[in-house]
């Protein structure tokens, strides 16, 4: 756990402050204003014309927006590959790609607009976490959620903004709240790409995954505050109330209209027999933009309206789409949350050069210095929050969930220790504004360092400890989701050939009906044997499972020979054997999903 920090010595302190002030004044005099609100360093004499406008618009100065989005679309799908591999988490090394890509003259003025990045890459993401965590298990922990979503983003916010204008007075309070707002939430997308690689309790993974969703939009309520106050002069806190109620009530309100109406027009066009998977789908993927534009017009959160737009989604399209429809979007939504999450750690690690250039003046001790104290107060303050408001929310959670067991003490450690920050703290960050009433905006760029400073700390310390650590607490899935599983499953399959017998004493049915019913019960009798033979968990039954999986698929695997060969022979076209690849594709995906190794 890390130490509380400690005041320097008077005369070195008073020293580091005056060093300090003249270096934020003299690097704030290198900026001037641009129309978006992002830093962007003073043009250099010799750069063209063509240059200066095509770094204006936000892509390299010697490449088109098309080829540097293919080239870095390749970045994303070599360096992942590379990770899966050598088991390396894939947002470390596409942040570290992305940084060293920025020093290469394609993408040495690469600059992507803050609210660019915001629109086109954070609500798809968000929308698909929404849609995929657990409404059950988020209603269970609902208060533990909330508390940490609202509390911890509100108390992060007013330690860290005390912290750091007591560490370094040249950043007003104000200013300071402003980075503690920037700090508050942690990163969806990197969170799930973290914690994905290695077995937590599931309880503790939907924790925090609901935490991720609905700090982001109280993180930036809090930014928006705290900017409020530098840009006006002052703070009050009945204003601050009414509209933390209207963007929070506002964007749910406005997802959930968005999503209900989305989905009531795709149910439409299926009743009307245009049941076309690939229209559905594309009406699915613009759920997250129109939820997002439509909170944003009358200004409340986008951020919580796509996560309302997400959660309605995840239980309306289960219940009511047809199996054809979510595959087809599942395999769509893989795609696209893989490329969008590539996208968005490769033009972090290509902002970062930037950041950090943009501060050089301050000696390096003093930036090394406060980065390392401002990381280790944000994971401070989180785990000192953690462990009396878990016992808390667990004592309201009961309400609903009678039943709900105590979090340990080293799952509530854990869910303190992992508090990684990401994309969001960044754009955040560059959206500050380069100036207040005509001057430059206190300690800009050194809040933009820091944030930088942070989100690779943070990411780095989980990635160097998260395993590690819950190896040395003992802390893994005690397997209770496939044990869930395996019942739905015994259970599903046991009504089925319920209903199958009842149907086949059917006087009315003909005998051709009736050995149909027969055959298919057949194999329901065969499917509920191996559930209830699996159930035992036996070595015995696990090696012939994993047999019969071996000997289904090489089946498989000679069906496709026999195929490619025909059509090699022209006795086939290749419209046929596509039509019976796919059928055998599921069939395989089927048996692999229903078999898992």
């Amino acid at each position: 756990m890390p130490d509380s920090p400690r005041r320097f010595p008077g005369n070195a302190r008073d020293m580091l402050h005056k060093s300090l002030r003249t270096s934020i004044s003299s690097t704030q005099e290198r900026f001037v204003r641009m129309p978006s609100l992002t830093v962007i360093p003073p043009k250099e004499a010799g750069r063209t014309e063509r240059a200066r406008h095509s770094c204006e618009r936000g892509h390299p100065s010697n490449m088109t927006p098309v080829s540097a989005a293919v080239w870095l679309l390749f970045l994303v799908v070599l360096v992942s590959s590379i990770g899966v591999k050598w088991r390396i988490p894939q947002p470390a090394l596409l942040v570290l790609a992305g940084f060293f890509l920025s020093f290469s003259s394609p993408f040495h003025d690469f600059h992507l607009d803050s609210r660019t990045f915001f629109a086109l890459f954070i609500p798809p993401l968000l929308f698909a976490d929404a849609w995929l965590i657990p409404k059950r298990e988020l209603r269970k922990n609902f208060y533990s959620v909330i508390l940490l979503g609202f509390g911890l983003v509100f108390a992060t916010v007013a330690a860290t903004g005390f912290f750091v204008h007591w560490m370094i007075p040249a950043i007003p309070l104000a200013s300071a709240f402003v980075l503690g707002a920037v700090l508050s939430p942690t990163d969806t997308v990197a969170l799930n790409a973290l914690i994905s690689r290695i077995s937590l309790p599931q309880r503790l993974v939907y924790v925090l995954a609901g935490e991720s969703l609905i700090n982001d939009a109280s993180g930036l309520v809090s930014f928006k505050f705290a900017l409020g106050a530098v840009l006006q002069g002052h703070f009050t806190w009945p204003g601050a109330i009414r509209d933390l109620f209207w963007v929070t009530a506002g964007g749910l309100l406005a997802g959930f209209v968005i999503a209900y109406n989305i989905h009531w027009f795709r149910q439409l066009l299926s009743h009307r027999g245009m049941e076309n998977p690939t229209v559905q789908t594309s009406l699915s993927l613009v759920t997250p933009y129109f939820a997002y534009m439509a909170a944003n017009s009358f200004g409340a959160s986008g951020i919580l309206s796509v996560v309302a737009a997400g959660l309605y989604a995840g239980i309306s399209d289960v219940r009511d789409l047809s199996g054809s429809l979510r595959l087809h979007a599942a395999s769509v939504w893989n795609m696209l949350t893989f490329v969008l999450e590539g996208f968005v750690f490769l033009l972090l690690g290509l902002q970062l050069r930037r950041v950090f250039s943009a501060i050089s003046p301050i000696p390096v001790f003093h930036l090394v210095t406060y980065s390392l104290l401002v990381t280790a107060m944000i994971i401070l303050v989180r785990i000192l929050w953690v462990f009396p408001f878990s016992r808390i929310s667990w004592m309201l959670n009961r309400i609903h969930a009678r039943n709900l067991p105590p979090p340990s003490w080293k799952s509530v450690f854990l869910a303190g220790w992992i508090g990684v920050r990401g994309a969001v703290t960044l754009a955040a960050a560059l959206a500050i504004p380069l100036e207040v009433h005509g001057k430059p905006f206190p300690g800009r760029d050194l809040i933009i360092f820091l944030s930088g400073s942070v989100i690779l700390l943070s990411m780095s310390t989980v990635i160097l400890t998260l395993e590690p650590l819950a190896r040395w607490l003992n802390i893994k899935d005690p397997g209770e989701s496939a044990e869930e599983e395996q019942m739905a499953r015994l259970e599903a399959n046991q009504k089925a050939l319920a209903f199958l017998s009842a149907r086949a004493a059917d006087e009315t049915l003909s005998e051709q009906q009736r050995d149909l019913l027969n055959r298919i019960a057949s194999e329901y009798i065969l499917r509920i044997r191996e559930l209830e033979e699996r159930k035992e968990g036996s070595d015995n039954v696990r090696k012939s499972l994993e047999e019969e999986i071996s000997f289904r698929i090489q089946a498989l695997q000679e069906e496709k020979r026999v195929l490619h060969r025909l059509r090699e022979e022209h006795r086939i076209d290749d419209q046929t054997l596509r039509r019976i690849l796919r059928d055998l594709d599921l069939v395989e995906e089927g048996i692999r999903s229903y078999h898992p190794r």
